[in-house]
């Protein structure tokens, strides 16, 4: 007896909750897959970059920046750098000026916690950290470090 009321009382329960509740998407979630895919992209962290064969490929068949594409060589396959890939020296100025900022208490993290200066990496980023990053302390880090567009 309980355990039909049991599953019918599940099954209503979940239809009661509003549609647009239930794909609701939690936009502090979302900013730090994005905040962590662009760190590691920067900084080639391996398993967080997201520049790889299959997305040159991807470039390849969209038919845009054809001198990114991945050039085969007889053992492997070799990727050009992109203007975004950093040299050691680049990365290596992008952590010493995170790990040089200095922000107001209850502001974030203390972003020289975050910062591996022999990896030049940054580690155990929260979602609020990415925030923080992602509006005001990135822009500001790299802001010498990459290119001017001519």
């Amino acid at each position: 007896e309980f355990v039909g009321r049991r599953n019918q009382y599940s099954l209503i329960s979940v239809l009661e909750i509003p549609s647009h509740v239930r794909h609701a998407l939690d936009v502090m979630h979302i900013e730090k897959n994005v905040c962590d895919s662009i760190i590691g992209t920067l900084l080639e962290i391996p398993g967080k970059k997201k520049d790889g064969i299959a997305a040159r490929l991807d470039l390849l068949n969209m038919g845009v920046k054809t001198d990114l594409q991945p050039e085969n060589g007889e053992r492997r396959t070799r990727l050009p750098h992109g203007p975004w890939n950093l040299s050691r020296a680049e990365k290596r100025d992008v952590c010493n000026s995170f790990y040089g900022m200095k922000v107001p208490e209850g502001y974030s993290s203390n972003i020289k916690n975050l910062v591996s200066l022999q990896d030049s990496r940054l580690l155990g980023l929260k979602s609020h950290d990415c925030h923080t990053l992602m509006q005001q302390l990135l822009p500001v880090a790299i802001r010498y470090v990459l290119e001017k567009p001519a």
